[in-house]
């Protein structure tokens, strides 16, 4: 995994398994200073602590006072929510969560025809042969939050494209990450089509809620944020519980003594959590957070002004706070996981990760008990964890069977 110390770290996290660096930096520096002049914790509790306290950990999409410019997020992240500090982002929010939570739980019957719909050419092609799982990991949440939104599902070649320009760019390391400016635009620019369309024929989806409440009171939800809060929404609505829904199915076949858990909603539910908290689809906060006055964190001071990055992934199997951190153990009770962030900035969308990564992997623990690897899962290598190919296939005996 290299030389840690000597070299920038970063890499070494991006790598296949970056569970041992963290468990170094953890050990003998939990708050550590790259070259680029970020510093990255992986102590639960400096991690918790940055995440919940506002006043003194900004964002970094707006103005905040005694800043310099070098903790400023990438351009094209800058006006998304999750990069915005009071009073704005507590506009946005406001002017979203309610709405979002609401017609997630109206969609709910939809979603899980879905489920049912893309399951059917996964168990066909499995009576026969092989399938790779990462194809119906990705189609359930994208199609899905398309339909949340109101997006015609006849784009969603094009939405996807764009959204696998953008997303890179929320590293922790911009000058490395792909630029995905002009894919930004262009997805900022489908999105305003759309939201013109529903002033002219609003619908019943997310969308056109959103714009009746910016008409309703353009002051308490200005053009501009709605088009943002959209955005957002859409970048950060499926890659990451794609990747999530990748892990969870390898983690069913690998431990079959938990998988029981899907046999019940409730503990369906610890299932997933415990696959968030054991590896974290996003290892990194989406952006980093920027103190707003120097402050001491683990006896190191840090400057206003820096990027500071909380290491969800780090974080989640801190031994001072988790039993065994890195056994998969679901039910474990103890702390929550970092996996959705924290404070003000908690993940809008937690809970319909939950119903997309619950309902899907029971589905396939009813329809497909028997399943296997066919081959090893390859890891895909990058700030966002999950797999490039999860290969499976039935059991021979039971291939025919069902």
């Amino acid at each position: 995994m290299g030389t840690i110390g000597s070299t920038d770290t970063l890499t070494d996290m991006h790598a296949d398994d970056p569970y041992p660096v963290y468990e170094w930096l953890r050990e003998t520096e939990p708050v550590y200073r790259c070259r680029t002049g970020a510093y990255l914790l992986t102590r639960y509790t400096d991690c918790r602590r940055v995440l919940s306290e506002r006043e003194y950990f900004l964002a970094p999409g707006g103005p905040w006072p005694s800043v310099g410019t070098a903790g400023r997020c990438a351009p094209v992240l800058s006006r998304v929510m999750s990069a915005q500090n009071p009073p704005r982002h507590t506009r946005m929010r406001t002017a979203v969560a309610r709405s979002f939570v609401e017609h997630v739980r109206r969609q709910q019957p939809w979603v899980s025809s879905l489920c049912d719909h893309l399951l059917e050419p996964v168990v066909e092609t499995l009576r026969y042969g092989v399938a790779d799982m990462t194809t119906l990991a990705e189609a359930f949440p994208r199609d899905t939050i398309m339909h949340v939104l109101g997006l015609p599902q006849g784009d969603r070649e094009h939405v996807s494209t764009l959204v696998t320009d953008i997303f890179p760019t929320s590293g922790p390391l911009p000058e490395q990450d792909r630029d995905g400016t002009v894919a930004m635009r262009q997805l900022t620019a489908y999105l305003q089509g759309e939201v013109a369309r529903r002033r002219r024929a609003p619908r019943d989806d997310l969308m056109s809620e959103l714009v009746r409440a910016h008409t309703a009171c353009p002051e308490a939800l200005p053009h501009d944020e709605l088009v943002s809060i959209l955005t957002g929404l859409t970048v950060a609505g499926y890659p990451q519980i794609a990747a999530g829904i990748e892990t969870g199915i390898v983690l069913m076949i690998r431990h079959p003594e938990w998988a029981v858990f899907l046999d019940d909603p409730v503990r369906a539910r610890m299932f997933v959590d415990e696959v968030l908290r054991y590896d974290a689809p996003v290892q990194f906060t989406p952006a980093p957070r920027i103190p707003a006055r120097t402050v001491v964190l683990g006896g190191v001071t840090i400057p206003a002004g820096a990027q500071v990055w909380p290491v969800l992934g780090a974080a989640n199997r801190d031994p001072g706070v988790f039993t065994r951190p890195d056994e998969f153990w679901p039910g474990r009770g103890e702390a929550r996981h970092l996996s959705f962030g924290g404070g003000a900035h908690y993940c809008l969308g937690a809970e319909l990760v939950y119903l997309e990564m619950a309902m899907l992997l029971r589905r396939l623990r009813q329809r497909l008990p028997d399943l296997a690897q066919a081959r090893p899962p390859a890891q895909r290598v990058g700030r966002l964890r999950g797999f490039t190919s999860v290969a499976v296939m039935r059991t021979e005996a039971d291939r025919h069977d069902r």
